[in-house]
């Protein structure tokens, strides 16, 4: 009988434990100061090669993240003048109607970025060569830039965030 009761105890302590660990590990992850941002740097910053700005209702029908026909046809012509080149593609927060809508803000965001950059790998672009720039506050009032943007620079400019 003690046997028993001597190892209840015992999970019960290593549950405590890990429960402890955990926490802390999940509070560091959470635990970071919102106004200090990484440091980017940009080793041998090219001159942009081509830039290009869509209002998103011609992009996106609605609230969803499906592109237009139109949206198709402009990647592909896009990857016609602007092979092998370092893209990165900015999708804008868009207001939010009340209406129940199936995505928030932020998953909008990042469902329309990644219907992008799919669009464009399909069309040939290079996966490696794309990256999405994300809004500074994607739950918030509409701000700042307001139109999707694609920018081609060449191969040589990478960006790394420390």
């Amino acid at each position: 009988m003690n046997a028993g009761r001597t190892t209840l105890s015992f999970l019960d302590l290593a549950l405590m434990l890990l429960s402890a660990f955990a926490y802390a590990h999940f509070v560091n992850l959470a635990d970071h100061d919102p106004s200090a941002k990484p440091k980017e740097t940009v080793s041998s910053l090219s001159p942009v090669l081509g830039s290009y700005s869509y209002k998103a209702e011609d992009f996106f029908g609605g609230s969803n993240a499906m592109l237009t026909d139109f949206a198709r046809e402009e990647v592909t012509e896009i990857l016609q003048v602007h092979q092998d080149r370092q893209l990165t593609i900015f999708v804008p927060v868009s207001p939010e109607t009340g209406g129940g809508e199936r995505l928030r803000q932020w998953e909008k965001v990042a469902a329309r970025s990644a219907a992008i950059a799919d669009a464009f790998e399909k069309a040939g672009q290079d996966g490696k060569q794309i990256q999405l720039r994300m809004p500074e506050n994607l739950v918030s009032a509409v701000r700042g830039q307001k139109d999707i943007t694609f920018t081609f620079r060449a191969n040589e400019a990478i960006v790394s965030k420390d």
